[in-house]
């Protein structure tokens, strides 16, 4: 089981979490607002109640099945976040355009590159023992 943490603040940092299945994201509050974390995403729903920062210990919830999982806050509505559940160890995250993943097998894979629900983008892969592949994406 691995751990991370989702800061709460004005807004969600970071706004989109990739993690693993069977990963426990905690829900530090940040500052002195008052924060109600929720979501009624099918992979998980939940709801951390109202809480300020010196009112308890983060509060942290297992993510168990793979899926996008939407964060919201009851009192801040411009508050919005994506937590992406994956079944696979290998992923990695960017702001800037620029990735890489190490220590991947060789194998065949479909390399995809998730920026939102409605633009996701794929490439099938082919990785021989050794070999380090380029691979980028057209997103025009």
């Amino acid at each position: 089981m691995t751990n991370q943490v989702l800061q709460l603040g004005l807004q969600f940092r970071p706004a989109l979490l990739p993690i693993y299945v069977g990963t426990f994201v905690a829900f530090p509050n940040g500052d002195g607002l008052y924060h109600s974390v929720f979501s009624y995403s099918k992979p998980k729903r939940f709801d951390l109640g109202r809480y300020r920062k010196e009112d308890r210990p983060a509060p942290t919830v297992l993510f168990d099945k793979p899926g996008i999982v939407k964060l919201y806050c009851d009192i801040h509505q411009h508050m919005r976040a994506v937590i992406l559940v994956l079944d696979t160890p290998y992923f990695t995250h960017t702001t800037n355009g620029v990735y890489r993943l190490a220590n991947l097998p060789a194998g065949d894979f479909l390399l995809k590159a998730w920026i939102d629900e409605k633009h996701v983008y794929q490439k099938p892969v082919r990785l021989k023992p050794g070999q380090r592949l380029d691979v980028d994406f057209d997103l025009n």
